[in-house]
């Protein structure tokens, strides 16, 4: 099955290189990059990789994973983030899981890349505890995520989706339409996950309006509460695991989503209040 590879990039010097090189040693149709106006020399390091480098301007997370899909030319998308690092034969493998099982999109399982700063080691762990969650699932996400092109042109990324969430808003009409996603059972490839305090804030910050605008789309009740609940999930697992070393961690995802979707929805209400005001 041919594929192409679709890098959605911005201000990722530090780590796009490393990328594309785990990329190129698994041998796709072809290698994408969309730069959403970066600052630093992403677009030329992406240059001595590919001559398929377009710009996004700056048009947000969703519009610059579907013009990745409009310009490819393969029958597969595989997105892949730029602090990702693909393991040895993971595209094959996907794409071979994929057949067989069926599904319209799949993903490999993930594994932290550098664990030495507390919240790159905590990521890695709430990872293995909830995402590498092996076999069908209601969504999947697109660090590294290989779809059906055909499917992304037809149900679209949501361009409402600017930062977070465009993802599960497509796995979500996918699941509608009775399509599948799944967890790939033997492919994985290593994510550099937020190390620092302020980068893993933003992080969820950004990823609690995501769960607002969701929210906003759908009206799934459970979507607002999503930040929220980590802090008692966080409590469970550390009852689980007889350490309380995760509890920073989920509290802090708890506080800074909960900020991120209580903000995004007062927005959007205003916005929807006001209708003069540039949307």
């Amino acid at each position: 099955m041919s594929v192409s590879v679709v890098i959605c990039a911005k201000n990722a010097e530090l780590t796009l290189e490393r990328c594309l090189e785990s990329v190129e040693k698994n041998k796709p149709s072809e290698i994408i990059v969309v730069d959403d106006g970066s600052v630093d020399s992403t677009a030329e390091i992406a240059r001595r990789f590919t001559d398929k480098v377009y710009p996004n301007e700056g048009a947000g997370l969703s519009r610059a994973r579907q013009l990745g899909a409009e310009r490819a030319s393969a029958d597969h998308i595989f997105y892949v983030d730029s602090d990702v690092v693909l393991s040895e034969n993971c595209l094959q493998t996907m794409l071979d899981e994929m057949e067989e099982k069926g599904y319209t999109g799949i993903h490999a399982q993930l594994i932290g890349g550098d664990n030495t700063s507390y919240w790159g080691w905590a990521e890695d762990q709430h990872f293995r505890i909830r995402f590498n969650k092996r076999g069908e699932g209601q969504s999947i996400g697109t660090a590294a995520g290989v779809y059906e092109r055909d499917a992304i042109l037809e149900y679209k990324f949501d361009p409402f989706f600017i930062t977070a969430s465009e993802d599960g808003d497509l796995c979500y009409r996918f699941k509608k339409n009775g399509l599948k996603v799944g967890m790939s059972s033997s492919a994985f490839a290593f994510h550099y996950h937020r190390s620092t305090f302020r980068s893993f804030v933003s992080q969820r910050v950004r990823y609690g309006k995501g769960n607002a605008r969701f929210f906003w789309k759908h009206r799934v009740v459970l979507t607002l509460f999503g930040a929220s609940l980590m802090a008692p999930f966080g409590i469970v697992v550390c009852i689980k695991k007889l350490s309380l070393k995760m509890l920073p961690y989920y509290w802090v995802w708890s506080v800074a989503g909960t900020y991120g979707t209580l903000s995004e929805m007062a927005s959007l209400t205003f916005h929807r209040l006001m209708p003069n005001v540039p949307k």
